[in-house]
């Protein structure tokens, strides 16, 4: 359903099928063509099968296979013909309820063939012959051929499966139900031990699936602690594949089934579960769980590699919520715990300077293109504070912009001194938004925000590949031409949404539609891509992060306002801006345009409109991203952060 959902988005055109039941008249010429008779005939049988299961398919298969197995409905060898009792079938009073029609069903086949059903029913709707070796302790061919001679399940490829969902249902329910968690608990316990230790992870949610609904049997501490590990483990997968509610279902129980004394006993699980669920908690739109967990943490980490780690993810959660101060103001104190680095919040231009000054004497005779080759990073200090130093530049940028040069500069001259690392690929892209806004050296940022595009493409790189290609497709175009930056802008967006980067999936998504609108694309298609990205974007990112362009021509509401500079404009534009981007209000849409000549007394204006509320009720804030080149003022990106 979310595959059609998602091609629906793009426009593309679905048509939907209903497959109702079979009327009345089909049921007759069915029944008749199968017991090979006249229509005439069989019309009382197929009206009474029609009656009894509402012209459902499965049901009413079934139904007739219950008549043959009850003799009600047999074959005349005498006069080569099917005969059948009406009033025999009328007077057994079969079951308008198709589950216990097969239950029923079942419950006449050999103890051994209801035994393995069973077994197979626990597993779930299918099973490999290895599988089920081990769930019931012997082979089960002999066992499961009744089954398969009347077509209640199938054998294809070494599995068998159940032919349909209710006969599923119905072979579970023939196992009483004060005796489910046992058989569940033994069936985990089995596949966990006969299970070799490199396939574990691969089969870990077969396992852990039939552990978990016995585990309020397990007393031992120590095999609930391994359940637990267990579960984190699963959760890490599902999270992986960005199924965060299941993820937090089995981490939330792997923390149940841990006592209080384990974060001594225990402390690598037990924060690595919280830890786990504060991730997930965030991508899935829980911010208030997360930022409590996450607190509570900050308590708890005690190494250098916990502390960083709980850091970077607090500021990307405080990244997303539009609280950049709370950003930096926790990232600068674990710099500070971690690695003992002391800076001030709002450093000076002299100190900023000297941070770019130290990256050419740390490059010396290399060329920036020779750094590809450099070794890979593997002091785990410098790694962590390369980790914390890439969070912090980015809230720096909407706090300080010398902040941000420190931090952007200082993890460059880390990467330079010990190598590259995944992190390097982000802090060179960052560095190439700073080398040429701030210090005037648009090709050096060019070519080191190349550097990093070329280093994140390996699999070992790849943690902060999106956040890579958003940012060099955003500083292109200060170079090149605006459409060169357009597919990173893309791949970016689509990794983001993928692996719930919720802060960069709202840049991508922005910077795309800003894309068109300044290489100057139809506004019609400018629209089209804006609407889609914003569905998918939404979707994506459970509302908490958003990226929203509308254009100007496409829409005439009454609430559109008009943002536009030139590139002599800058100056005076900044704090008319600044003052306009504060708040925004229910029913204002921002439009951004590339066009000439805003003087003040519009930008005044234009802040004005801004600060008259629609509702009265502010839903976020705006920022809007403007950048120098050498020969205009570009809009290069466009946020609104919900509250």
């Amino acid at each position: 359903m979310r595959k059609l959902e998602s091609i629906r988005k793009c426009g593309a055109s679905v048509r939907e099928i209903d497959l109702g039941p079979l009327a009345s008249k089909d049921w007759a010429r069915l029944v008749a063509d199968a017991l090979r008779c006249k229509a005439k005939a069989a019309a009382p049988l197929a009206a009474l099968i029609y009656e009894k299961t509402a012209g459902n398919p499965f049901f009413a298969i079934q139904f007739i296979y219950a008549l043959v197995e009850e003799d009600l409905l047999a074959f005349s060898r005498d006069k080569s013909a099917w005969r059948w009792d009406l009033d025999r079938i009328a007077a057994k009073g079969h079951t308008d309820n198709v589950v216990d029609l097969m239950v029923a069903r079942l419950s006449r086949l050999p103890t051994e063939t209801q035994r393995a059903l069973q077994g197979l029913a626990c597993v779930g709707n299918s099973a490999d012959a290895a599988t089920l070796r081990t769930v019931l302790e012997h082979e089960v061919i002999a066992d499961l051929w009744e089954a398969l001679r009347v077509e209640l399940i199938v054998h294809s490829n070494g599995s068998y499966k159940f032919v349909h969902d209710r006969v599923h249902e119905a072979a579970y329910s023939l196992i009483p139900e004060a005796s489910r968690a046992e058989a569940h608990l033994g069936i985990g316990r089995r596949l966990a031990a006969r299970m070799p230790v490199e396939r574990r992870e691969e089969a870990i949610f077969e396992i852990v699936n039939q552990l978990n609904r016995g585990a309020a049997l397990i007393t031992s501490i120590n095999e609930r602690e391994q359940l637990a590990e267990f579960n984190l483990i699963a959760g890490k997968r599902a999270q992986t594949s960005t199924a965060y509610a299941s993820a937090l279902n089995y981490l939330e129980i792997g923390a149940a089934l841990l006592i209080d004394d384990c974060w001594q006993r225990r402390h690598d699980l037990v924060f690595s579960i919280e830890l786990a669920r504060a991730q997930c908690e965030f991508v899935s739109g829980a911010v208030d769980q997360a930022e409590k967990r996450l607190s509570a943490l900050s308590g708890r980490a005690t190494t250098t590699i916990e502390q960083p780690t709980v850091a970077c993810l607090r500021v990307d959660l405080y990244m997303s919520i539009d609280r950049s101060d709370y950003a930096v103001s926790v990232g600068l104190e674990a710099l500070r715990k971690v690695v003992g680095i002391e800076w001030s919040p709002r450093p000076t231009e002299e100190e900023a300077f000297s941070e770019y000054q130290g990256i050419w004497v740390l490059l010396g005779d290399r060329t920036i293109e020779q750094l590809t080759d450099s070794p890979l990073m593997t002091d785990p200090i410098s790694l962590a504070t390369l980790d914390l130093l890439v969070r912090v530049a980015v809230p720096a940028f909407f706090v300080s912009s010398h902040l941000f040069a420190v931090a952007v500069c200082r993890a460059v001259s880390l990467s330079l001194q010990h190598g590259n690392s995944d992190a390097s690929c982000i802090a060179y892209e960052l560095f190439a938004m700073l080398a040429g806004p701030h210090f005037g050296n648009y090709d050096a940022g060019y070519r080191i925000g190349r550097l990093g595009c070329e280093l994140v493409e390996r699999p070992e790189l790849q943690r902060f590949q999106a956040r890579t290609y958003e940012t060099f497709g955003f500083v292109i175009p200060w170079t090149q031409h605006v459409r060169a930056g357009r597919d990173l802008l893309t791949r970016s967006f689509e990794i983001a949404s993928r692996t719930g980067d919720i802060t960069y999936s709202g840049y991508a998504c922005g910077q795309i539609t800003t894309n068109f609108l300044l290489a100057g694309d139809p506004l019609v298609e400018a629209q089209k891509e804006a609407e889609i990205l914003y569905g998918i974007g939404a979707e994506a990112s459970q509302n908490l992060y958003v990226a929203l362009n509308y254009f100007s021509g496409v829409r005439s509401r009454a609430n559109e306002r008009f943002l536009e500079t030139y590139h002599d404009s800058f100056g005076e534009l900044a704090p008319a801006v600044n003052q306009a981007c504060q708040s925004c209000y229910d029913g204002v849409n921002i439009v951004a345009s590339l066009a000439k000549n805003l003087g003040r007394s519009d930008a005044a204006a234009l802040a004005r409109s801004f600060r008259r509320p629609v509702s009265g009720r502010p839903i976020g804030t705006i920022v809007i991203h403007l950048s120098r080149s050498t020969d205009h003022i570009a809009l290069t990106g466009l946020q609104i952060t919900p509250r």
